[in-house]
């Protein structure tokens, strides 16, 4: 197992390592001992799944710098100084969230770069509007921050969302990566918040793609989504759930997807997906107070859907979504389960 451990730390290795964290091959091996007798299978097959889906700093770098390039041709500019002069790059999270740090380094990029500055422009009047973050997985935090943004009126009386539907504005939201199925429901928010038309005023560019909705053709399905064959536990746990929406959703069509590129085969996937579902819900079984509803053993999600939750498979190097499954990030004094990727203010 050391070698499977060894190579995947070579990938993560810059998980949170500003920070006082410090990732080892041996502390993968410690999680993966976790899995008991599948310890072995678990750290192969996340071997495999990680470097697909892990953004180091490094390839954040080079995504923001490509994104910026994109920018400039979809909004039609030669010259970078021209571009920023007329762009703003939305700061609308927290301290905490993705967002500040992607501009900290958009900011390095473009010294690096350019020999420019995000502050250098900043008092100059906009007409471009770019929202960047790290992941659009249900979307609540994305969609939320648009409507407040896009409901914001200027000084002349008119909404922000006027000056994009009457081609003032441009506004494009950059991603390193978007589920299809929270993308969706964002797009279908937007419209009915405003107007349909809105929706194709808006750029979406992202890396890397989630394909996750259950209902659509062709659908890669690369998260943990498992099939509806399972003990009575995992049975019970689902109807249990308080939830009523999305019932539908729980289980993955077992001939789904037609071709498995994501795990290392369709047979191995159904494994993988019903370990870590166990173990998730061993995790919250552990829980001694109430358990939030929106907890599910593969990742936090809306408490009204019936489901186990989102599966997300996708990490970066200052923090995974809490979409992901439990058993990469829970840490809970006197649960004694050590998480793959340790992450700060989450967990019960």
């Amino acid at each position: 197992m050391l070698e499977i451990a060894n190579n995947l730390f070579e990938v993560i290795k810059d998980y949170r390592n500003n920070d006082g964290f410090e990732q080892t091959p041996e502390r993968i091996i410690t999680w993966a001992n976790q899995f008991g007798e599948n310890a072995e299978f678990v750290l192969r097959e996340v071997n495999h799944i990680i470097p697909q889906v892990y953004f180091s700093k490094a390839k954040a770098k080079t995504s923001i710098f490509s994104q910026v390039k994109k920018l400039m041709q979809i909004f039609r500019y030669k010259s970078i100084t021209r571009f920023l002069a007329d762009t703003e790059f939305l700061d609308l999270q927290p301290q905490h969230k993705s967002q500040k740090a992607i501009l900290i380094l958009l900011d390095e990029i473009l010294t690096a770069e350019y020999g420019e500055s995000l502050e250098k422009y900043r008092k100059y009047p906009k007409i471009n509007f770019v929202y960047f973050d790290d992941v659009l997985a249900t979307g609540s935090t994305i969609g939320r921050d648009l409507v407040a943004w896009l409901s914001i009126i200027d000084s002349d009386g008119i909404r922000n969302a006027d000056h994009l539907l009457r081609d003032h504005y441009k506004l494009s939201i950059n991603l390193f990566c978007l589920h299809t199925w929270g993308h969706s429901f964002q797009r279908f928010r937007l419209k009915k918040e405003f107007e349909d038309k809105i929706d194709s005023k808006i750029f979406w560019l992202c890396d890397y793609k989630v394909e996750n909705h259950a209902k659509w053709n062709n659908q890669s399905l690369n998260i943990a989504f498992p099939i509806e064959e399972q003990p009575p536990n995992i049975k019970a746990y689902l109807a249990n759930l308080t939830a009523s929406k999305y019932e539908d959703y729980a289980y993955r069509k077992s001939h789904n997807p037609a071709i498995e590129r994501f795990f290392t085969t369709s047979e191995n996937r159904i494994v993988y997906e019903n370990l870590i579902l166990q173990k998730g819900i061993s995790l919250i079984e552990m829980i001694q107070n109430d358990v939030t509803p929106n907890i599910r053993p593969l990742g936090l999600i809306n408490p009204t859907y019936k489901t186990f939750g989102l599966g997300t498979h996708f990490f970066t190097w200052r923090n995974i979504p809490n979409n992901s499954p439990l058993v990469f990030w829970w840490e809970v004094p006197g649960h004694n389960w050590i998480p793959l990727f340790p992450v700060v203010n989450r967990g019960r």
